[in-house]
Parts: structure tokens; C-alpha cells; sequence
């Protein structure tokens, strides 16, 4: 905020001492056209006011690091330079895990679990307050490993080959009781 300030500034005083022309006797001031440069600075400066977010995306908006209550759709939007505007994606997105978890006859399986999961636009503001943008690698990853490796001890390493489809459903039953809280 600072530096905008100073910046404000100094593109003011560049325009008016640029005006001034100190040939004459009397410093005369009248527009000339070195002072393009300071309204070029003055287009910079309030480049500053201009905020974007992106489609598919939310924007939280922070003052100073405080998160304030108010959110942005996706688009073009003016505000105070000293406000920044961080974008949290509501799109579908996909992570693929790799684990090894154990069947209920302690036979070692290899998986890849493929989670699309997406946060709602709603609660966008309050994932960010409380979890932050990595919230994937701190609440969803570890649930989903929790979910596979609790539906797979229940069955035994012939009856995990046999019901692949049954166990995506119960898995996903498990993740959707418990990422919805």
C-alpha cells in the first residue's frame, strides 16, 4: 500500500514538474508531451485497482492477510490495491492415489485410487479460512486412504477382484459421508 502511495505521488509531481518549463523567466506551466510519461505511470498505478478471477473459480478476497466477507465470481473486478484476491478452483479436478492396503485374509494389494472431487462454491471462503488451497493434500487424500484401506479389510483378496464396481461404490459412500462435514 505503501509503495502505491509513493507511486500516486511521485507520478504527480512528475506531471506537474514536467509541465513547468524552466527556459522561460517566469517558469511557465502548460501541458507539453514529456508528460506522457507520467500519465503512463499514472495507467500503472491504477492497474493496481484491477482484479481478476479466473472461470471455475472463486475469489477470496484478504486485506493484510485477514480474510474479509465477501467473495468474487469469476471475472473483472475493481477494489483497493492493498487487496488481494486469492482464487480457489470449483471446477472437478482428479488425483490419482497409489497405496498398499491389506485384505481381510492379510493378503498385500496394490492399488490406484482415482478421486474427482470438487469444493462447492459456497463453502469455498471457509475451506480456505480454515484449510487453506492445499486442501487436498490435508483432508482429502488422507480420508480417501482411510476409506480404501477400511473397505478393503472387509474383504478377502478373491472377493476384492470379483466386486471392483461394489467397491467403488462403498468407498465413495465412505468419502461423500465423510468430506461432506
Amino acid at each position: 500500500m505503501i509503495a502505491f502511495v509513493i507511486g500516486i505521488i511521485v507520478t504527480i509531481v512528475a506531471f506537474i514538474v514536467l509541465g513547468i518549463d524552466f527556459d522561460e523567466v517566469d517558469f511557465m506551466w502548460g501541458p507539453k508531451k514529456r508528460q506522457v510519461f507520467s500519465l503512463i505511470g499514472l495507467i500503472i498505478c491504477l492497474i493496481g485497482f484491477i482484479k481478476t478471477v479466473p472461470t471455475g473459480s472463486t475469489g477470496i478476497v484478504t486485506t493484510f492477510g485477514r480474510i474479509e466477507n465477501i467473495t468474487l465470481d469469476a471475472g473483472i473486478h475493481f477494489m483497493a490495491p492493498w487487496k488481494k484476491v486469492v482464487n480457489m478452483d470449483n471446477r472437478t479436478q482428479k488425483q490419482s492415489i497409489e497405496m498398499q492396503c491389506f485384505s481381510s485374509d492379510i493378503q498385500e494389494v496394490s492399488v490406484i485410487y482415482t478421486v474427482n472431487y470438487q469444493i462447492n462454491k459456497a463453502n469455498a471462503q471457509e475451506i480456505y479460512r480454515t484449510i487453506g488451497k492445499e486442501y487436498f493434500d490435508k483432508i482429502v487424500m488422507p480420508k480417501a486412504l482411510e476409506a480404501v484401506k477400511s473397505v478393503f479389510a472387509k474383504y478377502t483378496a478373491e472377493a476384492l477382484v470379483a466386486s471392483r464396481a461394489g467397491l467403488s461404490k462403498e468407498i465413495e459412500a465412505v468419502l461423500v459421508d465423510d468430506l461432506s462435514k
